[in-house]
């Protein structure tokens, strides 16, 4: 009996460190998007607004630093999940109006969409983890 008793435990033991493995690389995962796509948002905007002075080098920083954050974003999305993506074509819309001059309130209304898109999407994920997580400790 001790030794089924020892064989389970350490299947317990492997399983539960499993468990926080993926659910503490999942949560990593979640911030780092979390905050690519708040800087994204934060640069968009800055890029699109007329009040702050903005000179040939400042918009060319600008526009890297978008650019890189829209790829960082992307590569943290699966390619074949339909919510990934949706949150990858508002990134790339959003993109696509900074870059063609759009109306304002366009703009806004699509980083708006984007920001409400990506909440739900993270939110998804947090609920995935803690589910996860309670799950793998019975």
């Amino acid at each position: 009996m001790s030794v089924a008793n020892f064989i389970y435990s350490l299947q317990s033991n492997s399983r539960t460190s499993f468990v926080n493995t993926v659910t503490s690389s999942r949560l990593k995962w979640i911030d780092s998007l979390r905050d690519k796509v708040s800087e994204f948002l934060a640069v968009t905007r800055r890029l699109s607004d007329t009040r702050f002075p903005s000179g040939e080098q400042t918009v060319a920083s600008l526009l890297l630093q978008r650019d890189t954050l829209l790829h960082q974003i992307v590569l943290h999305l699966n390619p074949r999940d339909p919510e990934d993506q949706k949150v990858r074509e508002l990134v790339d819309y959003v993109r696509d109006l900074t870059d063609e001059d759009a109306p304002k309130d366009e703009l806004s209304t699509g980083l708006d969409q984007l920001r409400d898109a990506a909440a739900d999407y993270l939110k998804k994920q947090w609920d995935r983890v803690k589910k996860e997580s309670t799950e793998g400790q019975s």
